[in-house]
């Protein structure tokens, strides 16, 4: 018995058919879904628009429309009445998702109109992502050095650094731009 638990509401009405086909009791099944009781098995079922029928979980579909009615004889029906009792979907919660939609039109067209007449009167910020400067280099270990380098480059290479770059390590931009030169000029 693999765990069920995982499983989608479908797999689960699914195969409780199939094991029903092959004979085996509303019991069976409970045990080989790992259901102590029979009724956890018999509401899970009913959840889903099935009706025990002499021991067997059948689908039903509510009938809502009035019997036709009799006129001297002849029977007239109406055409006003929709298939199926007037369920538009066999799942249960997907019918009442649009019957939610339906309910709210009013409001998703309020949006949607608001939406369409905004255009560029409130722009929406676009974020871009930049790839941007790259470490990719076989580290070592990091030495304490001294050099000399001119106070402006330096000024602007710190501001550089600490506006855009200031998820890198300065040693880690120095180290790459050291590479880079010896790469370019050997």
């Amino acid at each position: 018995m693999d765990n069920k638990k995982g499983w989608s509401s479908e797999e689960k009405i699914q195969y409780i058919m199939e094991l029903q086909e092959k004979g085996l009791s509303r019991k069976e099944i409970a045990v080989e879904f790992g259901y102590t009781r029979v009724d956890t098995l018999d509401r899970l079922m009913k959840k889903y628009g099935y009706n025990k029928i002499d021991g067997k979980f059948v689908l039903t579909v509510e009938d809502s429309c009035p019997p036709p009615v009799q006129n001297g004889g002849i029977s007239i029906i109406e055409e006003v009445c929709p298939p199926n009792g007037g369920h538009l979907l066999s799942s249960l919660d997907a019918q009442n998702k649009l019957l939610n939609i339906v309910n709210n039109y009013d409001k998703l067209m309020y949006v949607i109109d608001n939406f369409d007449n905004m255009e560029d009167n409130c722009p929406i910020d676009v974020i871009e992502v930049k790839s941007g400067l790259q470490i990719d280099f076989d580290k070592s270990e990091a030495i304490k050095t001294t050099i000399r380098v001119d106070k402006d480059v330096w000024d602007n290479f710190s501001s550089l650094c600490k506006d855009k770059y200031n998820h890198l390590n300065k040693h880690d931009i120095i180290s790459k731009a050291f590479i880079e030169f010896m790469e370019k000029y050997k």
